[in-house]
């Protein structure tokens, strides 16, 4: 039992200062993943793509299924 080191209580409190000292600051240069810089679409040209793939859906559909009899 008189193994155990005495010191760690005030070491613990010295990190936990240390650590709760720097979260007002965040590090200027960050570390791991980065959210990309991603342009949005302007909403005329979502629903411009939009509409082109219901359009290409029922083409698709309308030439699978010989609405248009092309297939003869």
């Amino acid at each position: 039992m008189n193994d155990k080191n005495n010191n760690e209580p005030d070491e613990r409190k010295d990190y936990m200062r240390d650590s709760t000292d720097n979260m007002d600051h965040p590090p200027e240069r960050k570390e791991g993943l980065e959210e990309p810089n991603v342009k949005e679409m302007p909403k005329i040209k979502i629903g411009i793509a939009i509409f082109v793939v219901i359009v290409l859906i029922i083409l698709a559909i309308g030439i699978g299924f010989d609405l248009f009899g092309l297939m003869d």
